[in-house]
């Protein structure tokens, strides 16, 4: 049989205590190691996902559709990205004409969609509009300073199909004339449009306009 001394007994214990507070050190360590390690994998977690605001500033702006009409060398509907400036479509449209007053609108406005842009003549009254915008004659639908004439250098398909013999294939040859040829420069130009010849413009010619 083994005896053990008071002393002996004594050392074990406290090797034995030694032990377990080594054992207990270790193990909180590693504890908080491992809550570091998992709060700085949440953080890096997060900083990856990008947060509503930051993808709304880098969503691409969508595409509009504006009318640029009046003095402008092409006429007629553009796709822009939503935001752009008026001086940039106006560019798109093929420049300003000779007589254009841009003093009359504002070139850094800002374009949305179905917005119509009359860009005026030098000398030319501002026409009534019904959306205000200071500096922007931006219209659904122009009102035309003659009364009952229309204005061929503005109108749209269904205005131009109220003039006597003018269908739907003549209205959209009228538009299309001027989106590549520019605005009429007299009533008389029309005769050019293909389907219009001098018996419809005698029949027409009373109420339309240039402007």
């Amino acid at each position: 049989m083994i005896y053990i001394t008071r002393t002996q007994k004594s050392l074990l214990v406290a090797a034995v205590l030694v032990l377990v507070i080594i054992s207990g050190t270790i193990y909180l360590r590693q504890e908080k190691a491992t809550e570091i390690s998992l709060g700085e994998a949440v953080e890096l977690k997060e900083a990856a996902v990008p947060s509503p605001a930051e993808v709304e500033a880098h969503k691409e702006p969508e595409e509009i559709s504006v009318y640029i009409c009046g003095n402008v060398k092409k006429p007629g509907v553009i796709k822009v990205p939503e935001g752009t400036r008026l001086d940039e479509a106006v560019r798109m449209a093929g420049g300003t004409c000779e007589n254009a007053d841009l003093n009359a609108v504002n070139l850094a406005y800002r374009l949305v969609d179905e917005d119509m842009i009359y860009i005026p003549k030098i000398g030319e009254e501002p026409k009534s509009t019904d959306k205000a915008i200071p500096g922007v004659s931006t219209v659904k639908s122009i009102n035309i300073k003659e009364p009952g004439k229309v204005n061929i250098n503005t109108a749209g398909a269904n205005e131009l199909e109220t003039l006597d013999g003018v269908g739907p294939a003549t209205a959209r040859s009228i538009i299309e004339y001027r989106e590549e040829s520019g605005p009429f420069e007299s009533i008389e130009d029309i005769k050019q449009v293909k389907g219009i010849g001098d018996g419809k413009f005698n029949s027409i010619k009373d109420d339309i306009t240039v402007e």
